[in-house]
């Protein structure tokens, strides 16, 4: 007689499905026949329903046979609870863009780095500036340094700058 049977083996921690054979029975295996075990671990499941104790107790457990006249192995049988992992939400735009200004001048819109090519209060370099400026229709910053833009406009093209390429333009800071 096969019966079905949901394995877990107890040293990788992977669950195996299939039916076992009268005698087939594996001492490093941990069995259960609750089909609701997960065939594999997903870390960000966010919520699982495991059965409780009473409900294994309910639930039918087997353990293959003997095949001599010594006394039957145990059937083990694990139980988990409801789990659930909470990931924080993804920081807000004007978190980030407010993490970026303290990170790149201190939160000073008239900052120059001391080459003279980052300025502004985000570090933005005369070219990147020029393209993001024209690309949204504000061809009246094109050619104006950063640092002179009002804190407004920087926050503008800033913010477009951030929204095309996330957060490579200032090499990963606030990420």
């Amino acid at each position: 007689m096969c019966l079905p049977l949901l394995a877990l083996d107890v040293v990788s921690g992977q669950t195996r499905s299939g039916a076992a054979e009268v005698g087939a029975w594996d001492p490093g295996l941990v069995v259960a026949t609750d089909s609701t075990l997960p065939d594999t671990y997903d870390p960000m499941t966010v919520e699982m329903d495991w059965p409780t104790p009473e409900e294994l107790a309910q639930a039918t457990t087997t353990t293959a046979p003997p095949t001599t006249t010594t006394a039957p192995r145990p059937t083990t049988t694990t139980t988990t609870r409801r789990v659930t992992v909470t990931t924080p939400p993804p920081p807000s735009v004007e978190s980030v863009m407010a993490c970026l200004r303290m990170w790149e001048s201190r939160n000073n819109y008239g900052a120059v780095d001391r080459t003279g090519t980052f300025m502004g209060a985000y570090q933005i370099y005369q070219g990147g500036w020029d393209n993001i400026a024209a690309s949204i229709g504000r061809a009246d910053l094109v050619g104006v340094p950063p640092n002179l833009a009002s804190p407004a406009d920087q926050d503008a093209v800033a913010l477009e700058m951030y929204r095309r390429y996330g957060l490579r333009p200032w090499n990963g800071a606030c990420a």
